[in-house]
């Protein structure tokens, strides 16, 4: 039961934290079109002093400023990327990765499980249980490997290794609720 609540916990608050990017974009956008208008100049300074960062010269950086004043959407979005340092979020980001989450908790389940539906005796299928999902860990953490550049059979016990721990933990703790 505690573990299905984290599952949930997990999605709900991968939900909650793309959603609060989103909404975070939103009012930062607002609040940059709203400077754009109100106070231009002192935004065409900050597009100037972002530009000499990057060790544009004035005389350089003066044509692109004026002409980002002419376009207000491209001088916002410059503002979001460069001032702020915002990506505009995909818009169905929040629902994505609640749904890739919990298909990865489905998927991610069943692994454990299936020797319990072909396996009669309870410790036969505990035994199996442990060595598929040790060997699915195995398989993951090196696809993870070469996939993130890193080294792949290091990461393939790393994630085993991590893996038979957290369940070790899990195990002891159910038992000791039990009890």
């Amino acid at each position: 039961m505690l573990v299905n609540y984290l599952r949930d916990d997990l999605r709900f608050k991968t939900y909650l934290a793309a959603k609060g990017e989103a909404d975070h974009y939103a009012r930062e956008m607002k609040r940059e079109q709203e400077e754009i208008v109100t106070v231009p100049e002192t935004e065409a300074a900050e597009v100037a002093g972002i530009l000499a960062q990057y060790g544009i010269e004035p005389h350089e950086y003066s044509p692109v400023v004026n002409s980002l004043r002419k376009n207000p959407q491209a001088w916002l979005e410059f503002m979001m990327r460069f001032e702020l340092g915002l990506e505009k979020p995909e818009p169905k980001r929040a629902f994505q990765s609640a749904f890739t989450i919990a298909i990865a908790y489905v998927l991610g389940g069943l692994v454990p499980l299936l020797p319990y539906m072909f396996i009669p005796q309870a410790m036969d299928a505990v035994v199996a249980s442990v060595v598929i999902t040790l060997i699915a860990l195995f398989v993951f953490g090196y696809g993870k490997g070469r996939f993130t550049d890193s080294k792949p059979v290091k990461s393939a016990f790393e994630t085993a290794f991590i893996g038979a721990i957290a369940s070790a933990v899990a195990y002891s703790l159910a038992k000791l609720v039990q009890h």
